[in-house]
């Protein structure tokens, strides 16, 4: 009799149990085996060290988190310490820039469902299994994105979702579109909330926006309510975003005029913001023609610079130059002040 209970008892003990992870050993084998179960692959990237993650673990392990997972998914964890890991989530088109991030594929294509990336005091069961379910149906999965904002949809969720995935995956301007979207949805007694907090570091990738410019004008405050070193990784994050993305040559002058305001509020000195801004705004000036002031901002740069230029430095001013414009003041300054001391 016992042994009959037990047998009955048996195929119910998995949906009474916390999410079941693959004991793969890298992506390409998880994914092999989400294919071979017509599952979705569910992957949380995450770091041991990582607080944060840590406080995921719990959550995990309850039963009603494990039948979601279970069922619709073929879970994976990926330490994103490992090189080899580091070199998978490239290869997958995946940025990182905080921890957890939940990433869910359609695994005969490795195409990204969904995203979420997790800040703090978000570790619940109703959090976590909302992404999930939301991945598990194709109605709330990240293709309906676009359509959904180009249709007018003002549903926060959605406008959030859509503006990490966009992050996660690189897509700046339509992580522009939806935060925008979002921002306008919320009042000024929210900007300073936990939960706003936590989207500016997941998922805010402007520096030109009414959220942005109160976070810049109220840093005091910031820093008095939260961590004042995640309050700088924010405003650090948002001008190194800023300054590299493929967006960056369509700021133009009033842009950057901003964006230096912007730094000088934080605290960062002339020198500072120039050694940051001056490629960008001479290759700016350059293709307006306006050589002489495009000279003049590298000139700047090489009086803010502690220390003498060596051959490297000489010899990439020379080249830069040589590359952006004809003009023979110029190209005639970049020879017999860069080029003459350079490495070639």
């Amino acid at each position: 009799m016992k042994k009959i209970l037990l047998f009955l008892i048996l195929p119910f003990l998995g949906f009474s149990q916390g999410i079941h992870f693959s004991s793969a050993s890298s992506l390409q084998e998880a994914r092999s085996e989400a294919i071979k179960q017509n599952k979705l692959l569910f992957m949380e990237i995450y770091a041991p060290d990582c607080h944060i993650c840590n406080s995921f673990k719990g959550v995990f392990t309850q039963p009603a988190v494990g039948a979601v997972y279970n069922k619709n998914f073929v879970n994976f964890q990926l330490d994103i310490r490992n090189p080899a890991n580091q070199m998978a989530l490239k290869q997958a088109g995946i940025i990182v820039n905080a921890t957890p991030t939940f990433v869910f594929f359609e695994p005969k294509t490795m195409k990204i469902v969904q995203a979420r990336i997790f800040g703090e005091k978000e570790n619940s069961v109703g959090m976590v299994n909302g992404i999930g379910t939301k991945a598990a149906n194709p109605a709330e999965q990240a293709a309906q994105f676009p359509k959904r904002l180009a249709a007018g949809e003002k549903n926060p969720g959605m406008l959030i979702n859509y503006a990490e995935y966009a992050r996660i995956t690189g897509d700046t301007l339509s992580n522009i579109k939806a935060m925008n979207a979002y921002i306008t949805l919320l009042k000024p007694a929210q900007y300073s909330s936990q939960s706003t907090f936590n989207l500016m570091q997941v998922a805010l990738m402007s520096h030109d926006n009414r959220l942005f410019d109160y976070f810049i004008r109220n840093l005091n405050y910031y820093n008095s309510i939260y961590d004042p070193s995640v309050v700088r990784m924010i405003y650090e994050n948002i001008f190194q975003i800023t300054l590299t993305s493929s967006r960056a040559n369509q700021l133009g002058n009033a842009g950057l005029m901003k964006l230096k305001a912007q730094m000088a509020k934080t605290g960062l000195d002339r020198s500072s913001i120039v050694r940051r801004t001056w490629m960008l705004e001479s290759d700016m000036l350059f293709k307006q023609r306006k050589a002489t002031q495009a000279m003049k901002v590298i000139d700047e740069l090489i009086n803010s610079m502690p220390g003498a230029l060596g051959p490297k430095e000489n010899q990439f001013l020379c080249d830069y130059v040589k590359g952006k414009t004809k003009d023979a003041a110029a190209l005639k300054k970049a020879k017999s002040n860069w080029c003459l001391y350079g490495t070639k």
